[in-house]
């Protein structure tokens, strides 16, 4: 029994075939693109407000520091 016999002309099915291979690509790399930018966008806010967030945490113990310290001044008199 012999091995199987391949065809080595190319048609117009293996042209549709090739094209429509070549455009489902170019169409997942521009979906696939654009999702990547939203979610990259999405972790720089993110990243942006957790240091707003840090840097208002850290005014915000100085000030109650502050307080804390005046209440002390206030208790003494």
């Amino acid at each position: 029994m012999a091995g199987p016999r391949f065809d080595l002309t190319i048609n117009l099915g293996h042209i549709i075939t090739f094209g429509g291979l070549l455009v489902t690509m170019a169409i997942g790399w521009a979906t696939f693109d654009g999702r990547l930018r939203a979610v990259e966008k999405t972790l720089e806010t993110a990243t942006a407000t957790l240091v707003e967030q840090v840097r208002q945490g850290a005014e915000l113990s100085a000030v109650s520091a502050r307080v804390d310290r005046l209440e002390r001044l206030a208790e003494m008199r």
